[in-house]
C-alpha cells in the first residue's frame, strides 16, 4: 500500500504555503499517540521481539534501540517525534504517520483513534480527514459517514468499487477523478446486480434499475431518471466507460459528488431491501 506522500507523489513542502500542517496539530495527534502507546510502558520489563511500533519506525527509516524496554522507550519515543512533529518543512510526514501507525493498531483501536485524529483535524481547521485509514481531502462528516458505510459493506464487488473511488479522488498531486466516477457509478451497478440477480453482459445500471420494481423495490421517477443520466453520462460515446481519451476534464466537484451520490444511494438501496425482505442478506 502506497502512503500520503508517495500516493500524493509529494517530495517537499509546496512554495505556495497552501499545503501545511501547524506544530499544534502536530503535536496533537502526537499526544494522543503518545498517550495511547507509551504512558503504559513505564513497567515494561526486557522483550525480545519488536513491536508494531518499531516496525513502524524501520519502516519511516528511524534508526530505534532494541530491545523494546522502559530503558529505551524514552530514545525512541524522542526520535519518533523529531521526525513526526520537528519536521518544519515536511508538512505531509505527520499524514504519513497517522496512515502507517493505524495500519499496525487493531480494529478496535483504529475505530477509535480515526474519531480522534479526525475531531483533531476538525479543529485544527485542516484540508484532510480519515477515511478507511487514508488521509483524504476533506470531505463533510455525514459524507464520510455514508462512504464509510458503502466501503464496509459484506458485498465485495461494492465495497471494491467504493474503495478504488476514493483512492483516485484522494490522489491530490495526480488525482484520476475520471475513473474515480467510473468506480462510483459502478458500486451502484454493482448493488443493483445483488439485488436483482442479475450478472453478465445484461447487468448494466440501465436494465437493472429497471429490474428492481420486480424485487419490490419502488424508486421514485425523479431519482430513477437521475441515475439513469448519471449512467449516460459515463456512459456515451465520449463517457468515461468507453475509456475516451476525450474524456479528460472531469472537475474535482463532480467527482466528489458522484463519490457521495453514489454511496449514499447504494445504502439507501441497502435499506430499502431491508425494509422489504426484513434482513440483510441479498
Amino acid at each position: 500500500m502506497e502512503f500520503f506522500s508517495t500516493r500524493n507523489k509529494i517530495l517537499s513542502i509546496n512554495p505556495n504555503g497552501l499545503r501545511s500542517t501547524s506544530i499544534q496539530l502536530r503535536e496533537r495527534i502526537w499526544n494522543v499517540f503518545y498517550k495511547e502507546e507509551y504512558d503504559y510502558y513505564d513497567t515494561l520489563e526486557y522483550t525480545s521481539y519488536t513491536t508494531g511500533i518499531e516496525d513502524m519506525m524501520l519502516e519511516m527509516g528511524i534508526k530505534y534501540e532494541f530491545p523494546a524496554n522502559k530503558i529505551y522507550k524514552n530514545q525512541n519515543a524522542e526520535k519518533l517525534h523529531k521526525y513526526v512533529v520537528q519536521c518544519e518543512g515536511m508538512w505531509y510526514r505527520i499524514y504519513d504517520f497517522i496512515e502507517k501507525y493505524l495500519r499496525v493498531t487493531d480494529s478496535e483501536k483504529t475505530q477509535r483513534l480515526t474519531i480522534e485524529f479526525n475531531r483533531i483535524l476538525e479543529e485544527e481547521v485542516a484540508q484532510y480527514r480519515i477515511l478507511n485509514g487514508l488521509v483524504v481531502p476533506i470531505i463533510g462528516k455525514s459524507e464520510l459517514n455514508s462512504i464509510s458505510e458503502t466501503i464496509d459493506l459484506e458485498y465485495e464487488s461494492v465495497s471494491k468499487h467504493m474503495t478504488k473511488a476514493l483512492e483516485l479522488y484522494s490522489d491530490r498531486k495526480k488525482p484520476d477523478y475520471e475513473n474515480s466516477v467510473k468506480e462510483s457509478i459502478s458500486s451502484v451497478e454493482a448493488m443493483c446486480s445483488i439485488i436483482t440477480g442479475t450478472s453478465g453482459g445484461t447487468a448494466t445500471l440501465g436494465n437493472t434499475l429497471k429490474k428492481l420494481k420486480e424485487c419490490g423495490i419502488n424508486i421514485h421517477p425523479a431519482m430513477e431518471n437521475a441515475f439513469k443520466q448519471l449512467y449516460g453520462y459515463t456512459s456515451d460515446s465520449g463517457g468515461i466507460r468507453h475509456g475516451s481519451i476525450e474524456f479528460v476534464n472531469v472537475a474535482s466537484e463532480d467527482a466528489k459528488y458522484m463519490l457521495v451520490s453514489c454511496s449514499a444511494f447504494v445504502n439507501y438501496l441497502i435499506e430499502k431491501w431491508i425494509k422489504l425482505n426484513g434482513r440483510k442478506d441479498i
